[in-house]
C-alpha cells in the first residue's frame, strides 16, 4: 500500500525533471522535533528561473484534487492536499540568487539592523536537502550558516538590548503608556514586538538563529544553552498582566532585563 511518503517521493521526482529548478528541501514542524497531528509539510522549490504556473498545475493535479496555486504573501507558495490521505502541503518557490543575497545580508554585522531577523539562515540551516542539482544548497550551508560570528552576535545584543528598557522609545515605557489608556490592541502588539527584542538576544547570546518554526519558548529552551532563570514562567506572567492591564507587568520585565542584563555581562557583551 502506498504511503504519504511514496507519494511526496514522486511528487519530488517530477519537480527534478524541471530544467528550472536547481534544489529541493523539505521544512516544517512534521519533520522537526516539534510535531504534531496539526503540523505541515512544506517542500521548498529552488529555482533559477521562474516555474510557470501551467506546469507547477499539471505535477500537483498527479496527487490532489483541491489545490490553490499562487497563495497570497511573500513569496509564491502553491498550497494543496494529498488525494487519499488528510496531509496538507505548502510549495515555496525561492530563486536560488535572491536567498543567497538574503543570506549575505542576514550574516553581515553592518546590515543588521533592529528589524533584521537571522531566520533565513536557521531556515537554510535547518533544511533537509532532498535534491542539490550544483551543490549550491551545499554550499549555502557551509558559507554562510555554519559559523555564527561574534561580531554578528555583539552587533544584535547592541541594537536590541536598549530596545528592552534603556531607550526612550523602549518597549519599557511603551507599555507604560499602553497600560494606562488600557489598549487592549497595542498591549498585544507590545508584546509580540518585546518578546521577539527579548529572544532575538538570548538567541544571539548562544549563538543561534532565531527559529521560523512554532513552539518558539520549547525551541529556545531546548537549544539554548545559556537562559535567564524562569524564562517561560516569566514570559506567561506577561500575557496575565496584560489582560488585567496589571501593572505587575512592568515589574515582570524590571525582573527579565535585570536576568538577561547579568546574562550579558557574564559573557562580556555589555
Amino acid at each position: 500500500m502506498i504511503n504519504v511518503n511514496e507519494i511526496l517521493h514522486r511528487l519530488i521526482a517530477e519537480f527534478k525533471t524541471l530544467e528550472e529548478v536547481t534544489g529541493i528541501t523539505m521544512s516544517g514542524s512534521k519533520f522537526s522535533n516539534y510535531q504534531d497531528e496539526l503540523s505541515d509539510i512544506n517542500i521548498v522549490i529552488y529555482f533559477t528561473q521562474p516555474i510557470a504556473k501551467e506546469k507547477r498545475r499539471q505535477i500537483l493535479v498527479k496527487f490532489s484534487e483541491s489545490m490553490e496555486l499562487d497563495c497570497p504573501g511573500e513569496v509564491n507558495i502553491d498550497h494543496c492536499s494529498l488525494r487519499d490521505f488528510a496531509v496538507e502541503l505548502d510549495l515555496c518557490y525561492l530563486e536560488m540568487s535572491t536567498v543567497e543575497k538574503k543570506l549575505m545580508d542576514a550574516i553581515d554585522e553592518t546590515m543588521i539592523t533592529r528589524y533584521t531577523s537571522t531566520q533565513i539562515a536557521y531556515f537554510v540551516h535547518n533544511s533537509n536537502i532532498l535534491f542539490d542539482r550544483d551543490q549550491q544548497l551545499a554550499k549555502l550551508k557551509e558559507e554562510y550558516t555554519s559559523h555564527y560570528s561574534d561580531q554578528m552576535r555583539q552587533r544584535i545584543v547592541s541594537i536590541q538590548y536598549p530596545l528592552l528598557k534603556q531607550s526612550h522609545k523602549s518597549y519599557y515605557i511603551r507599555f507604560e503608556r499602553a497600560l494606562e489608556h488600557r489598549d487592549r490592541i497595542h498591549l498585544s502588539n507590545l508584546l509580540n514586538g518585546y518578546l521577539k527584542c527579548y529572544l532575538e538576544i538570548i538567541f544571539a547570546l548562544n549563538r543561534q538563529y532565531y527559529p521560523t518554526e512554532n513552539r518558539i519558548i520549547q525551541i529556545t529552551e531546548e537549544i539554548c544553552r545559556v537562559l535567564p532563570k524562569l524564562m517561560k514562567e516569566h514570559i506567561e506572567l506577561l500575557f496575565v498582566h496584560a489582560a488585567r492591564y496589571d501593572k505587575q507587568l512592568l515589574s515582570v520585565i524590571d525582573l527579565m532585563v535585570q536576568q538577561l542584563t547579568e546574562l550579558l555581562q557574564q559573557e562580556g557583551l555589555l
